[in-house]
């Protein structure tokens, strides 16, 4: 098995997880907000590292492997199709490490169900078309 083969297969089974607990969310309940968004970091660690490992398989050309710079090439290469998007993905995902505030766990989990969950999905349905 390809290393792009393995690394997509777990991103996927994060993927299912996170849409799982999406299905649950109701903005109401703490601990599947908490949930979520622990399956939502986890999934996000996968996205990158899936992503840096497509662009290599596809012979892209990274400057970095920072997770913008990522993103950005994934975007040029049509396996995202919202740049701003994942660029707000990343930076929740890195609020997500210091919350302190409810307010703001409330806000970022209602954009993991409104938004990266069905954005996620779409680099999933690329990222398969790529490794076929």
């Amino acid at each position: 098995m390809k290393s792009i083969e393995f690394k997509y297969m777990n991103l996927k089974k994060a993927y299912i997880k996170l849409v799982e607990v999406s299905k649950f969310y109701d903005g109401k309940n703490e601990i599947i907000r908490d949930s979520l968004i622990q399956r939502f970091e986890f999934t996000y660690e996968l996205t990158h590292k899936t992503l840096k490992e497509a662009m290599s398989y596809l012979g892209v050309t990274l400057e970095n492997s920072f997770p913008r710079t990522i993103y950005k090439k994934a975007y040029v290469n049509n396996l995202i199709s919202d740049d701003k998007v994942w660029i707000k993905l990343l930076e929740d995902r890195n609020e997500t490490s210091h919350i302190y505030n409810e307010n703001l766990a409330d806000e970022i989990a209602d954009r993991i169900v409104e938004l990266y969950v069905e954005a996620i999905g779409e680099l999933i349905t690329n990222l398969e078309k790529v490794i076929e």
